[in-house]
């Protein structure tokens, strides 16, 4: 091929790769945004400082509730030992105390009646005058029992502090449930009180800065990534983009060993949540995810609303739906009982496996 040819040929592209990476005619400026909220600076300013404030309290809700799901499982786990030692210490304890009646009615061995008629069974069979009676077997068991019993004993101590622990992360959850909630009102009310022009260019401005945070998702592989825009075909954001607070926190650590397989959207209570495509809905409640919604959509993505605090008049299982039409309203119902209010939202492309929404809210919520 000729350079003549290479040449036409590399132009185009350069010039469309030019036009595809360049910042948008209709990008908005800080100084535009200030000169709009002219007669809503007070609010703006209030509005901004919320916001701010907003992202240091979810720093502190993430990391309370980080931890709480930390000592939680381990509490979990440490239950479940303490259980199996226990069952343990219980099968021993009665073997050797079998076998001790088996000594006694076979001849009456010495120091084996201790056992029959002692106050502690533990105590007994733990004494010398029976050890001195049984066989290198016997004692096998018994110096096995005693190991378990010590290690019950720490592993019992070792829950009472994560319990202890569990207790005061509780309370702490439950304050930074209620600063983020009563944060996320202050923010609504001073954007309510903007002009409409002020919110909008607002709105687009804070989009702007959020478009390298979901590139930069974007970019990480498997399901971590999310999903390209195609996927997606006209995905609007779930709730009002000027009331709601978010983060990537997919693949945080949950109760159970489970991990955050979707992005929780702090709001405030009973604020309207949206259908995000065109679709039809599935309606019902479920321990986890408290008030829910599946919406499958007619390109086949389906998208999953939990912890509402209740659906739209009349909507009902089956029902097509509009994009942008309220299904449902922001809450904490489910296992998100007592925390703040929010939107636990995922994303199911074809329906199947979840991958990470966070790229996709980015682009549609700023």
């Amino acid at each position: 091929m000729s350079r003549l040819r290479i040449a036409l040929i590399a132009v185009p592209l350069v010039l469309l790769w030019l036009f595809q990476t360049a910042v948008p005619a209709a990008s908005v400026t800080k100084s535009e945004v200030d000169s709009a909220c002219a007669d809503s600076s007070e609010a703006l300013a209030k509005y901004r400082a919320a916001r701010a404030d907003a992202d240091a309290a979810q720093d502190r809700y993430d990391e309370v509730n980080h931890e709480l799901e930390d000592v939680s499982l381990r509490v979990l786990q440490l239950r479940d030992r303490i259980e199996d030692r226990s069952k343990l210490v219980n099968e021993i304890r009665d073997r050797v105390v079998d076998r001790a009646v088996e000594l006694y009615m076979n001849g009456g061995a010495p120091g084996t009646e201790a056992v029959l008629f002692a106050s502690s069974i533990d105590e007994a069979i733990t004494g010398q005058e029976f050890l001195s009676a049984v066989a290198s077997d016997d004692i096998a068991s018994v110096d096995r029992l005693d190991t378990l019993r010590r290690e019950l004993e720490r592993v019992t101590a070792d829950l009472q502090d994560e319990q202890a622990r569990l207790q005061v992360l509780n309370q702490e959850a439950a304050t930074a449930a209620d600063d983020m909630t009563a944060i996320m009102e202050q923010m609504a009310a001073a954007y309510r009180q903007m002009n409409s022009t002020c919110r909008d260019l607002q709105a687009k401005y804070a989009a702007q800065q959020a478009a390298a945070a979901a590139a930069a998702a974007a970019r990480r592989t498997g399901a971590a990534g999310g999903v390209p825009a195609s996927v997606t075909p006209g995905f609007i954001c779930p709730m009002d983009p000027g009331v709601i607070r978010f983060r990537n926190d997919w693949g945080n650590p949950r109760s159970g060993g489970r991990t955050h397989k979707g992005t929780d959207i702090f709001a405030p209570m009973g604020q309207p949540q949206y259908a995000v495509a065109d679709g039809v809905v599935r309606v019902y409640d479920n321990r986890l995810g408290g008030h829910s919604i599946w919406l499958t959509s007619t390109y086949g993505t389906a998208y999953y609303y939990a912890h509402l605090s209740g659906w739209a008049p009349g909507l009902k299982t089956g029902d097509r739906v509009k994009k942008g039409q309220v299904i449902g309203y922001n809450g904490n119902s489910g296992n998100a009982y007592g925390g703040a209010p929010h939107l636990h939202f995922q994303i199911h492309p074809n329906g199947g496996s979840p991958v990470n929404p966070y790229p996709t809210l980015k682009r549609a919520c700023g």
